[in-house]
């Protein structure tokens, strides 16, 4: 899906600075890349209780249905499971289920591991998995899982341990969902017991998780605790209690890490990194995340192809890795960041370096935008407020553009606003560009390219080319993985071609956690992982 990144900072920079003045300023001596941290030494000692920081603030439920925010994933991730889980290089590792069959193009057989329990000691049957999936694709529910089965003709239970899924059309993307949310397994009694409330404080979940909710204090934290009856015997969590706490002011989080009040949190803010890097461990790994600038209205000031490479040209892409990113981010030719090329990598790599390098050229930019006279009206760029980074990126645009003769209306969003763009039409109303970051839920190139195609709900500009939709649906059926790298390569250079988007940078996932600690390793699939699982005491 087109996941939000709600961050965990609420303050932005106190007026405006060119990103040249503002790295002049001393930003050059921690523009390094860092390094990627691949492995920690596994942990001996157990520990009572983590207290772990949530950036983007208290989830607004523990709900599966709606965990395509991070504040929700992060500790959900740790108590609902579903039939299958991402390894480290996110290879397919058995869950719920230990195995499926694909006997032909359309079915999906799927064998449900015997034993498993829910954490009240119910037994999981296929009736609570058919539930828990046909659930998720109810649109009253509003969950953003619902997509992946736009080709679903339908799920049963065929067996006291197996379900069968048939596909209307072959869809090569659909075993990946097996290990995320849109397939994690909650109790069919329960669930239909709690109504409405199902996932809110008061009444909590039913998983089968390594960990359990034992309380939720709204305002303050969420507690959750080892489940001691996982059926994961191989897997020996050394914590305990992991307390989360709501913490969104960058400089408050910072403060908490650095005087241990707080253990551990994703997304240090990068003001803090250089305060922090010798009170623990400050690790950064390979993320599958963009951000980009979306042509919302295609047809404004930037109907014109030639605004819309001005829009490209004046963008300055190594003062924002060097300034806003600190170095903890590369550049981006594509939409897609080359972490997410799960295969037919040679085929991805070989288009990626036939399109342009992204470089600041404001002489081009002038030129450009002197051809198109709609480009000199204004133009206005959404961003969050939320992310501190993207207030500095929307300003720095901003400001170049004027001097391009572009004029760039900022209109900054609250965290609500900005969550609105991705599901309300009427709050993109009025918007020509949105700068925003998501990213993957696995290293599959296809699944945000076919966002694009006409009609999908995810389509914010309404974008429509019959050669890109013939190849991303040519791609969605093919099942050999170079095939499939040409066809989406073919969608991506049309994309690149069309500028329906401004890709800017990937950044490096990070964590930091206290010096006690060790385990665990920071990856993108954290928000699907049960991740507290490797971190223990030393």
């Amino acid at each position: 899906m087109q996941r939000s990144r709600l961050a965990a900072v609420t303050a932005i920079l106190a007026g405006s600075c060119t990103l040249a003045a503002c790295a002049d300023g001393g930003g050059s001596a921690t523009a390094a890349a860092p390094t990627v941290t691949t492995s920690m030494p596994a942990p001996t000692g157990d520990v009572g209780t983590v207290t772990w920081n949530l950036p983007p603030g208290e989830p607004p439920t523990l709900d599966p249905a709606q965990s395509a925010i991070e504040s929700v994933s992060t500790p959900l991730a740790n108590m609902c499971e579903g039939l299958f889980s991402f390894g480290p290089n996110y290879e397919r590792e058995p869950a719920l289920a230990t195995s499926f069959d694909h006997p032909d193009d359309l079915t999906y057989v799927i064998h449900l591991r015997e034993g498993v329990k829910f954490w009240d000691g119910k037994p999981v049957t296929p009736d609570d998995v058919v539930y828990s999936v046909k659930r998720l694709l109810d649109p009253k529910l509003g969950s953003s899982w619902i997509g992946w089965a736009e080709r679903m003709r339908s799920i049963e239970a065929t067996g006291s341990h197996e379900i069968t899924i048939k596909m209307k059309k072959p869809d090569v993307l659909v075993p990946n969902f097996f290990s995320t949310p849109a397939f994690d397994v909650v109790e069919k009694a329960f669930a239909e017991s709690a109504g409405k409330s199902f996932g809110t404080a008061g009444r909590g979940v039913m998983c089968t998780g390594p960990y359990k909710l034992a309380s939720w204090t709204q305002g303050q934290n969420i507690v959750l605790t080892r489940n001691d009856a996982w059926w994961n015997t191989k897997v020996k969590p050394k914590v305990k209690n992991v307390k989360f706490t709501f913490i969104t002011d960058p400089s408050a989080q910072t403060a908490a890490l650095d005087s241990g009040d707080v253990d551990g949190q994703f997304n240090v803010p990068r003001a803090a990194h250089v305060r922090l890097k010798d009170k623990g461990h400050l690790l950064f790994g390979q993320s599958l995340s963009p951000t980009f600038i979306s042509v919302l209205n295609q047809n404004g000031g930037l109907s014109d192809p030639a605004a819309r490479q001005a829009l490209q040209a004046l963008i300055d892409y190594k003062g924002i890795i060097k300034s806003v990113y600190q170095g903890a981010a590369q550049p981006l030719r594509a939409l897609v960041p080359p972490a997410a090329w799960g295969y037919g990598k040679n085929v991805y790599q070989q288009a990626y370096d036939q399109l342009p390098a992204p470089s600041q050229d404001l002489e081009k930019a002038k030129s450009l935008i002197a051809k198109a006279p709609k480009a000199k009206g204004k133009i206005v760029l959404a961003y969050t407020t939320a992310i501190e980074e993207e207030s500095r990126i929307a300003t720095a645009i901003a400001d170049a553009a004027s001097q391009a003769g572009m004029h760039i209306q900022l209109r900054p969003l609250t965290a609500e606003q900005y969550g609105a763009m991705f599901s309300s039409p009427q709050a993109r109303a009025g918007v020509d560009l949105f700068l925003s970051t998501g990213y993957l839920d696995f290293p599959e190139p296809l699944t945000y390219y076919q966002f694009f195609t006409t009609g999908n709900f995810y389509n914010f500009p309404a974008y429509s080319n019959k050669e890109y939709d013939a190849a991303i649906q040519t791609a969605i059926a093919t099942a050999d993985p170079a095939a499939r790298a040409r066809e989406v390569t073919k969608a991506q250079t049309i994309m690149a071609r069309d500028l329906v988007n401004v890709p800017i940078a990937t950044q490096y996932v990070n964590v930091f956690y206290k010096s006690g600690l060790t385990g665990l390793v920071p990856r993108q699939n954290y928000l699907y992982t049960p991740w507290a699982t490797t971190l223990g005491g030393k």
